[in-house]
């Protein structure tokens, strides 16, 4: 491990000397500097707990069916916006920031790494207690990354070349960082079987309340003012201690491999999931964005399992539901490019507890896209919100009586180079110290059943809920 750390700092020294030279001849001062290393495996499920809580903000995404990771932590830039602007705010500073960034990268395979790590909250909205920790729109740099891509290992050092800058500083700041990382020893689970001392939101008042919700929704559609609306429910649980993510992500990426684990903290707050929903992918000048709506249980036997399947891709509610959100996609990129690919024929997504009804879409972009321009057409879909988008959201903002943050928000990443991957914030929660606050919802379209979208949200809470033990006493 010394040999390791050694052989980084002398290839960190050499980098710093190059783009000092480099900033002089070229840039002004605040310049965004990132330095990519090869590295050996690195531990990260024994250490993420610990690696994310003891920073003020740090951030953990994984695809665990195609083996990448990132782990950011502490802040080298951070652009935070708040208010209806925030799209454009961003990409406007993401813009400035481009014009003035240097780094290694092309000394790599993977040139495009992963840089901006965040979020964005469902809605614009002032923050009340349990989402005070988090802004509207945040995207921040790390100081540190920690990759695994394709079977690969990377590190990254990231900071702002200042007035104050320090070549001999900037090496002992970064060799104390590797050092801390790397002789670390592995720290073992202690936190076994927490429980749940105390839920709410389960009554049966809760249900009469989401049954009278989901009725006034019916009416509004009935009245043709709107086609169809996303409404959702939280439930709130005290736990026998803080939850460990050393323990929650290895057990969510058993149960889903085919979905995005994400991890968001900032403060004491902490939002995660693991939601299969992809709002959009980009690569090469291309788009890829998963249409998954329509839902069913899972069978408790494989021939049981497939009639359920088959009654999902026939059935004329779920069907309708569907079509609202592929229609929405097509629509919002339309702008962005004249070669849309909708897959001809919908499949089933099977996850452990519930299965979707899901279309690939895809498309070529023209020059004319930025993320965050495309992201405000795109989001939010129909799937996490409704049609009409602007009356689904004062309608939701109406009957669900609280504010959902960062959940059915968007969580992802982007670099320089139009390279970036962001999903839903759906089968997530958000934990402050041992309060743990679960969020489910479902879409509501004509001929919904208030008794059956119950049971939905049930099912899709139970991605969380399943990680605790009920409390015996």
């Amino acid at each position: 491990m010394e040999e390791l750390i050694s052989t980084s700092a002398d290839r960190f020294t050499k980098f710093l000397a190059e783009a000092e030279a480099r900033i002089k001849k070229k840039y002004s001062n605040n310049v965004l500097v990132s330095f990519a290393e090869s590295m050996i495996d690195f531990p990260i499920d024994n250490q993420i707990d610990s690696l994310l809580k003891l920073h003020e903000r740090s951030f953990y995404f994984e695809k665990p069916n195609e083996n990448f990771i990132i782990l950011g932590f502490n802040e080298a830039l951070v652009i935070s916006e708040s208010g209806d602007k925030r799209f454009a705010a961003t990409d406007k500073k993401v813009k400035e920031w481009k014009e003035n960034f240097i780094s290694n990268w092309e000394n790599f395979p993977s040139k495009d790494f992963p840089l901006f790590l965040g979020a964005m909250k469902f809605n614009v909205e002032h923050a009340d207690n349990d989402w005070s920790d988090f802004n509207d729109s945040t995207w921040f740099i790390p100081e540190i990354m920690l990759l695994k891509i394709n079977g690969l290992n990377y590190f990254l050092y990231n900071f702002v070349y200042s007035s104050d800058y320090s070549k001999g500083v900037t090496f002992n700041k970064f060799k104390a960082k590797l050092e801390k990382l790397f002789n670390n020893k592995p720290q073992m689970n202690s936190k076994d079987g927490i429980t749940i001392r105390n839920i709410s939101g389960t009554q049966p008042k809760d249900k009469k309340k989401w049954k009278n919700m989901v009725s006034e929704a019916l009416e509004k559609i009935s009245e043709n003012e709107i086609d169809k609306i996303v409404l959702s429910r939280k439930v709130d649980l005290i736990l026998s201690d803080e939850p460990d993510f050393s323990e929650i992500i290895p057990r969510l990426r058993k149960n889903y491999s085919d979905s995005y684990l994400f991890i968001y903290h900032h403060g004491k707050s902490s939002f995660f999931g693991a939601t299969p929903e992809k709002l959009a992918k980009f690569y090469n000048g291309n788009i890829e964005i998963d249409a998954l709506a329509g839902s069913a249980p899972r069978g408790n036997t494989p021939e049981d399992d497939l009639k359920i399947e088959m009654e999902l891709l026939n059935d004329k509610k779920n069907y309708n539901e569907h079509s609202f959100v592929i229609d929405h996609i097509k629509d919002s990129i339309s702008n962005f490019s004249s070669n849309i690919v909708v897959e001809t024929n919908s499949h089933v997504r099977k996850l452990a507890n519930i299965q979707h009804l899901w279309t690939k879409i895809s498309a070529s972009l023209d020059s004319s896209y930025t993320f965050h321009t495309l992201l405000k057409e795109l989001y939010p879909t129909p799937a996490i919100c409704g049609l009409p988008k602007d009356v689904s959201l004062q309608l939701i903002k109406k009957l669900e009586g609280y504010k959902r943050g960062l959940y059915s928000g968007i969580i992802g990443w982007f670099n320089f180079n139009d390279e970036g991957e962001f999903v839903i914030g759906i089968r997530s929660a958000l934990t402050i110290n041992n309060k743990l606050i679960a969020f489910a919802g479902c879409g509501i379209v004509e001929n919904s059943d208030p008794d059956a979208e119950y049971q939905e949200t049930e099912l899709k809470l139970k991605t969380i809920l399943s990680l605790f033990n009920e409390n015996s006493n």
